[in-house]
């Protein structure tokens, strides 16, 4: 999974090239007048916007526990990207997509010169950088799991969204040029509107995976299903557990898990461990009052060994799966 670190300068690095760029495109707007060049503008604008969110979802991610949350402020990432897939849909997508549409009803003139191919290629250079860290952020973390399994499965939503807002960007900037280039041999605005009209369509897809995504993750996802395959395995596993039933997971932030499992102990194993303890006791049976005190000792010592058993259990669970933060074994 990946780590807040590596999601956090990614995010950072979107950020500050992307308000560059914004900066630059809408000064090559304001010369040009080319639609596909303010679609791009707009795009890097809602990017930027869109990380600044990002940025800031992390940031309170991170806080401590607390004791109005106990479980911590991991929700708060999932939150703030939802806002930035909002913003993604209604900046990138519906403004974009109305503009171009807006310039073919009503051609503007155009005003294509070189500084538009200037910009655009230095857009595709920063967006291939930001998506160059993106990518290695990933691959950093995923470990052998496949690059688009890791995408979908993945419970930090902010690298995601780094990585598919500056893959479209590098592809709109392939758009955006091919649809200025078209216009200007043409001299025909309608390659320029159909440009962003694509982009803006390609900006609405990530817009509306990224509000599934953390939908899901908003309303509790599941862990994945190899990691909570692995904890049962290893709890049917051990001698001191009979059965375990009402498997409960939960995705409760960015690489932090919580597992619920109500659990049948074996008590004769639990028994066994006592077994040189209450030979000593022997002499103590004798007695009512001798017997009365080894009975009483005798539950004191078992719930102590269970205690223990439980504490162990928990600790080898967290060294098996890193991200399970949170356990609660129950008595079944």
């Amino acid at each position: 999974m990946a780590g807040g670190g590596e999601s956090k300068g990614a995010v950072l690095a979107a950020l500050v090239c992307n308000v560059i760029l914004t900066t630059i495109k809408f000064i090559a707007f304001a010369i040009s007048g080319s639609g596909s060049m303010f679609s791009e503008a707009m795009h890097t604008l809602a990017d930027a916007g869109n990380q600044a969110l990002l940025f800031v979802g992390i940031k309170r991610s991170e806080r401590a526990p607390d004791a109005m949350f106990s479980y911590g402020y991991g929700g708060e990432r999932f939150l703030f990207a939802l806002l930035s897939a909002v913003g993604i849909f209604v900046l990138g997508c519906g403004v974009t997509v109305y503009h171009g549409i807006s310039s073919l009803l009503r051609p503007h003139p155009l005003h294509i010169g070189w500084l538009d191919f200037v910009v655009l290629g230095l857009g595709f250079f920063m967006d291939g950088f930001v998506l160059w860290k993106a990518v290695k952020a990933i691959n950093q973390v995923r470990g052998k799991t496949p690059f688009f399994k890791f995408l979908r499965t993945t419970s930090d939503p902010t690298i995601a969204a780094v990585l598919l807002e500056d893959g479209v960007a590098c592809l709109g900037v392939v758009i955006a040029l091919l649809g200025i280039t078209l216009s200007w041999l043409t001299r025909s605005h309608v390659f320029d509107a159909l440009g962003r009209i694509f982009i803006g369509g390609l900006l609405g897809l990530v817009a509306v995976w990224l509000g599934y995504k953390n939908r899901s993750l908003i309303l509790g996802r599941s862990i994945p299903k190899e990691a909570e395959e692995k904890l049962i395995a290893y709890l049917k596993e051990q001698p001191s557990v009979e059965s375990v039933h009402a498997v409960q997971s939960r995705v409760v932030g960015a690489d932090c898990f919580k597992l619920k499992a109500d659990i049948d102990w074996n008590g004769r194993w639990f028994g066994e461990q006592l077994h040189g303890w209450a030979t000593e006791q022997k002499g103590k049976l004798d007695s009512a009052d001798g017997t009365k005190e080894f009975t009483r000792e005798f539950g004191e010592h078992v719930a102590v060994a269970i205690g223990a058993e439980i504490d162990r259990i928990e600790k080898a669970l967290r060294e098996l799966v890193p991200e399970l933060r949170y356990v609660d074994l129950e008595n079944h």
